[in-house]
């Protein structure tokens, strides 16, 4: 098997697997990625207030992304956003009680569910998963910013 019959194979297997009607591992996948938990775990370790940019920089998002993601967190009632007195143009981000409870449940229950899937690979095989996820999301990044 030539390299590029290889790589075929591989982008195919990835894909399939990502694909294949694993709908709702996809949909908390694609829930973290848009930055719901992220964003709350990053609210949870400031405890302070934060303004909106210090979010986006942490997030490494624009800035357009982190004002849906707020309004998307405040609807729900995970944090409060308030208009600085001193400043009016700012607007300081604090977690609510709800959100802590729900950033601390979704926790709970990602590393259960990971947990037993790393018992059931066994040790070995975990390490070697990590690994390997590392080394593919480094050489991603490095092409990705080759790219452009």
């Amino acid at each position: 098997m030539d390299n590029l019959d290889f790589v075929d194979k591989a982008f195919d297997e990835l894909c399939h697997t990502l694909a294949s009607g694993k709908k709702d591992m996809l949909e908390n996948i694609n829930r973290a990625n848009k930055g719901e938990l992220f964003a709350l775990h990053f609210l949870t370790q400031q405890d302070v207030k934060v303004l909106p940019t210090e979010l986006s920089t942490a997030l490494q998002v624009t800035t357009g992304r982190v004002s849906a993601l707020l309004a998307s967190l405040e609807k729900k009632g995970y944090i409060h956003r308030e208009t600085d007195k001193n400043n009016r143009r700012n607007i300081h981000v604090t977690i609510t009680d709800a959100g802590r409870r729900y950033f601390e449940e979704e926790t709970k229950s990602i590393k259960q569910i990971y947990s037993n899937v790393f018992i059931e690979m066994g040790k070995d095989d975990t390490l070697l998963f990590l690994n390997s996820i590392k080394q593919f999301y480094e050489l991603s990044q490095k092409y990705m910013h080759s790219e452009q």
